[in-house]
């Protein structure tokens, strides 16, 4: 099933921090790609599903690039709407991925490797991390870190305006998840 533009958004407006907690909870610690770099600083967070072949990438997927240093042909990328690139090793054209704007992280040679990316699992990537959500989870764990950002922005909220944490910080009491709720109905969330 492909992955909904409502659960791409959620998933890049969580980031990869609050994600990954998430998948955390759902046992599943070593989601990261290590190693990764933006090729440029300023290149926008992507969501979208894993693809290992470039006629296999769906609109809006995410190609990945394993075994090998190469070259990306960029215009094709464009033509089939690809949101983006990860390579386990360096791209050879890497100036040429980043002038047309098409966000990739990319692997220098000696960086430790990644765990095993299926076709169709979720590559979400911002300036923190990459990560790999398994397909079936990605909906769950992107509704999961927009209930925590939402607690985490009450709490805030709360502390600013004097209150203290006692009873919020871990949304357990009852007293916290009536004042949830009731933050909830007050902003519409």
């Amino acid at each position: 099933m492909p992955l909904a533009q409502a659960t791409r958004d959620r998933l890049i407006a969580a980031g990869t921090t609050r994600i990954a907690a998430a998948l955390i909870k759902h046992g599943l610690p070593q989601q990261a790609l290590p190693g990764l770099r933006p090729l440029s600083p300023f290149q926008d967070a992507l969501a979208g599903e894993a693809g290992k072949a470039i006629d296999a990438c769906p609109a809006g997927g995410v190609l990945v690039v394993e075994g090998s240093t190469m070259s990306v042909p960029v215009a094709l990328l464009a033509r089939r709407r690809v949101a983006g690139v990860i390579s386990d090793g360096p791209l050879r054209n890497g100036a040429e991925i980043a002038g047309a704007g098409l966000p990739a992280w990319h692997r220098p040679p000696g960086s430790p490797t990644w765990p095993q990316v299926e076709a169709g699992d979720v590559i979400l990537a911002d300036r923190d991390a990459v990560l790999v959500i398994p397909a079936s989870l990605a909906e769950q764990v992107a509704e999961e870190a927009v209930e925590a950002q939402a607690y985490e922005e009450f709490v805030a909220e709360q502390v600013s305006a004097g209150g203290g944490v006692y009873g919020l910080h871990i949304p357990s009491g009852e007293h916290a998840r009536r004042a949830f709720a009731a933050w909830r109905r007050m902003r519409g969330r």
